[in-house]
């Protein structure tokens, strides 16, 4: 018995910030076992026709590579339909990893919310 396969130990939340921009809310840790969850919550705002997207990581605990490519893939959508996905607080030891996989130079980080909207009106 594995103790706590973090099986679904997460909350994601999505909710309009301003015209055509949506933030969503990763509150625990992101793996396999949940990671469809996000992915649903970006295609549902996909289908609202918005991509622009803030991932506010300020709860989230921990992103395994499934988690990372979720991310890639849906950037991939976004940018084709002239979006983009913009992290928000995320914490020093996501950031961490963001930067050893190569990932800071492909995608956009604010400090926080307010930030991350402002790199949208660029």
């Amino acid at each position: 018995m594995m103790p706590d396969s973090g099986m679904d130990h997460i909350k994601v939340d999505t909710a309009e910030l301003a015209d055509g921009v949506y933030e969503l809310r990763i509150d625990g840790s992101l793996d396999w076992s949940n990671f469809a969850k996000v992915e649903t919550a970006i295609e549902s705002i996909f289908a609202k026709n918005v991509y622009r997207i803030v991932v506010n990581l300020k709860q989230c605990k921990y992103i395994s590579s499934a988690g990372f490519g979720c991310f890639i893939s849906s950037l991939d959508t976004a940018m084709k339909n002239n979006g983009d996905l913009v992290f928000a607080s995320t914490p020093p030891e996501i950031q961490d990893v963001f930067n050893i996989l190569g990932l800071s130079k492909i995608l956009r980080f604010a400090d926080d919310t307010k930030g991350a909207l402002a790199q949208f009106k660029k």
